[in-house]
């Protein structure tokens, strides 16, 4: 396909996924994953040319991840799992009458950690491409993959970062039994259906608690009522809303998490370099402001370099955020010959074709996320909290999970997804990491042949 063409029709999936994530990502609870991989594995399995729906999913990473932390800088409610940490900045701001300017600092951020993972990450993981093939070789006393190496590091790695750690230790093999042992079942090595069953878990486990009798008090009554804070005319000048070390400090740990994200938690980078900075200022407001605006760069920085990394140079999801949001790039799908999206990405497109495509997207998704919500984002986070349920949208997701389920394993596949996705819930609102679910999945073959 002309470079053209393939230019013209990513602007419009750019923008598209800009515009509909940044009111996704505004929406309490919206999990990154139930939200973005149903639609991206959809686009895939319907035979759209992947470097097309990565164009639209770079899209929607850096408006969500910039969106996300809207309502929690203006009202102290995280839009989603990776602006929970920010709250207490978000709290001390508001204390001290800077809610408006933690605001603007954290999308600024967001576009300086978009902008560095581009640079460091997107160039990096095709220089990587040689590591893919030596972690593919059988090695090690286990005569595993090394990529499996890594990936169980990576789990007992999460496990030990929940807050359940003894809880999410535990779950690790009885939860790669489950996996097997609904394969065995279908009677295929499916991937995609659990995939999504785990995604979908608290989102299925919340409508559940809804249409239960004994829950009929949470039912709601209206919309939310919120109340934020005053700003006045806000200016589109990035130099206005950072000073000098935050922009260094955003661009620093930016880079770094974009590198240790391909097999480190997103949230737990978010969590351990944000701390160190707060810590390390002893005025609590400035502490806060600083600790904010580097959690947001680091946000969009390890979505970025924790799909591209693992995407082209391995070939295979080694963290959580490619065994999530991106895995439907790894699956293998009917619409590609039983070849995986990424296959087919690397065999069709030149590797400067791919980089173009993929740096020009992501600056264009940054710099339209970043107007966006500098102009638009009180007016925006209103009409959002008074005018969009969120339970509407959750039975959307839903909706979509189990019909791809269905082609995937029939009526089996649908009651599988409901199982899987009641105990993945149970397992995560008992403060085990989710991507600890994820990366289990993966390497649950080579789990259970251990025992």
């Amino acid at each position: 396909m002309d470079v053209g063409v393939l230019l013209v029709q990513a602007t419009f999936l750019t923008i598209l996924s800009v515009l509909m994530y940044i009111i996704i990502g505004m929406i309490p609870g919206t999990d990154e994953t139930a939200t973005i991989a149903p639609i991206t594995l959809a686009l895939l399995a319907a035979g759209f040319d992947p470097l097309l729906v990565l164009a639209w999913f770079m899209g929607t990473i850096v408006a969500f991840k910039a969106a996300d932390a809207v309502p929690t800088a203006l009202a102290a409610i995280p839009g989603g799992v990776m602006a929970v940490p920010q709250v207490p900045d978000a709290l001390v701001a508001r204390k001290y009458g800077y809610s408006e300017i933690i605001l603007r600092k954290g999308i600024t951020a967001s576009v300086i950690g978009t902008v560095v993972a581009i640079v460091i990450a997107l160039p990096l993981s095709f220089y990587l491409t040689p590591l893919g093939d030596l972690l593919k070789t059988q090695m090690g006393p286990l005569n595993w993959p090394g990529w499996v190496y890594i990936i169980v590091a990576g789990i007992i790695v999460l496990a030990v970062m929940s807050k359940a750690k003894i809880l999410a230790l535990l779950a690790i093999f009885p939860f790669a039994m489950l996996v097997q042992g609904i394969r065995a079942v279908y009677g295929k090595p499916v991937f995609i259906s659990i995939f999504l069953a785990i995604t979908i878990g608290p989102i299925l486990y919340e409508l559940l608690t809804l249409i239960s009798p004994n829950n009929h008090h949470l039912k709601r009554d209206s919309y939310a009522r919120i109340k934020l804070v005053k700003t006045g005319k806000i200016t589109l000048n990035p130099l206005h809303h950072l000073d000098r070390l935050e922009v260094t400090l955003s661009s620093i740990f930016a880079g770094i998490s974009s590198i240790l994200s391909a097999f480190m938690s997103p949230v737990g980078l978010t969590i351990l370099f944000g701390d160190l900075i707060k810590e390390a200022e002893k005025d609590e407001l400035k502490g806060s402001l600083r600790a904010y605006a580097v959690r947001d760069a680091i946000k969009n920085a390890t979505y970025i370099g924790g799909t591209l990394i693992p995407l082209i140079a391995i070939g295979v999801p080694t963290g959580p955020m490619s065994a999530g949001p991106a895995a439907p790039f790894f699956a293998k799908l009917d619409a590609f010959n039983g070849l995986s999206p990424r296959d087919i990405l690397l065999q069709r497109y030149s590797t400067p074709t791919i980089m173009l495509v993929i740096a020009y997207v992501t600056l264009l998704a940054a710099l339209l996320t970043y107007v966006i919500l500098i102009k638009y984002s009180k007016p925006l986070t209103r009409f959002v909290f008074k005018k969009i349920p969120a339970e509407a949208l959750y039975s959307t997701f839903l909706a979509i999970v189990l019909v791809l389920s269905y082609m995937e394993a029939g009526i089996a596949g649908i009651f599988g997804s409901i199982l899987v996705g009641l105990i993945s819930a149970t397992f995560a609102r008992n403060g085990v990491s989710i991507g600890v679910l994820f990366m289990v999945l993966v390497a649950a073959p080579y789990l259970v042949g251990l025992l």
